[in-house]
Parts: C-alpha cells; structure tokens; sequence
C-alpha cells in the first residue's frame, strides 16, 4: 500500500539514488570502478563494479579461451547498431551501464558460503539493498 512514502519501491523499479551513484561514477570514464555491495533476490554479492564495455571485454576474454567461435559471435553483438540500445528504452539507466550492475569478480554470500565468480551481472531492478564498498575478506 501506498501512502506517498519511500518506504516501499514498486516491483521492478530501480533505485534513484543508485541510478544516481551509478551515472555519477561511469559518467568520468570507459575505466571507472565501483566497489560495491548488493543484495539480490536474498544473495549478498559484493565486488568491482565496471562499465558495460568493461564487463563485456573480460567476459569475451573468458568465452575466448574456451570457445573462440562464441566469443567472436559475442565481438560481433557488442558492435551492434547503437540505435538498437535507444530503441530498447535504456535512456532513463545509467550512461555506460545498461540496466545490469556489472561486477567483475565478484563473490556471492548465501547461507554464510562465499563462491568467487567470474565476470557476472545482475540486473538493476532486482536490487533489494546495497552499499558502498566491499564486504571485508572477499
């Protein structure tokens, strides 16, 4: 129910103030870095946060070592027409970003387990929580 407070955000909407931080940071340059914590669907994931282009570059390194085939049909989607991106109606997510948080190697805490990950991505409207800077020790 609501009663005209932040209390409780819509299903599906991003955080303004993250979307905020997040413009902010990848607004200074293709090599910012974010450190960040967030919680997702009841999974804390804690890491670097990069640009898009960023992600994209070290995921397409990792497809590579196993599967050249896919990571040149994976070049080949990153340089898709521009206008494509502005169709989709990505004008209102963070420049640079798209409307996935992008960490690059991350680690996942669930039931006090920590599973590093490679480079991954989680999708901005499912954000619950978050913070500003690492969770210690990962």
């Amino acid at each position: 129910m609501d009663h005209g407070t932040d209390k409780e955000s819509p299903e599906g909407r991003i955080d303004p103030r993250l979307l905020l931080l997040l413009t902010s940071v990848f607004s200074t340059g293709p090599d910012a870095t974010l450190e960040l914590t967030a919680v997702v669907d009841g999974i804390v994931i804690s890491g670097s946060v990069v640009s898009e282009d960023a992600w994209t570059l070290r995921q397409n390194d990792q497809v590579r070592i196993g599967s050249p085939a896919i990571a040149t049909a994976l070049d080949s989607m990153a340089s898709a027409d521009p206008a494509e991106s502005a169709a989709e109606g990505t004008s209102s997510q963070p420049a640079g970003h798209g409307r996935y948080l992008h960490f690059l190697s991350p680690v996942l805490l669930s039931g006090g387990v920590r599973v590093p990950l490679p480079a991954t991505r989680v999708d901005l409207r499912k954000v619950a929580a978050w913070s500003i800077g690492r969770i210690q020790g990962d």
